[in-house]
């Protein structure tokens, strides 16, 4: 499914965790770092999502999907 439905336009994010909470939490900060708006960088937490848990997919030579 991710290699027939990956395009520049809409790229498919994968949110690799166990824990609900922590894939809530990244999944929030990946949607908030991608926009301006004021106060931004006013905030006392970091706003970048961890990259051990938001990962880009990308598309293999030889994908098979399962």
């Amino acid at each position: 499914m991710f290699s027939n439905t990956h395009t520049i336009f809409c790229p498919w994010m994968i949110v690799k965790t166990n824990d609900k909470k922590q894939a809530r939490l990244e999944s929030i900060r990946y949607v908030l770092s991608q926009f301006d708006y004021d106060g931004k960088g006013a905030s006392k937490t970091t706003l970048l999502p961890d990259p051990n848990v938001i990962i880009r997919y990308h598309r293999g030579a030889t994908q098979i999907d399962v």
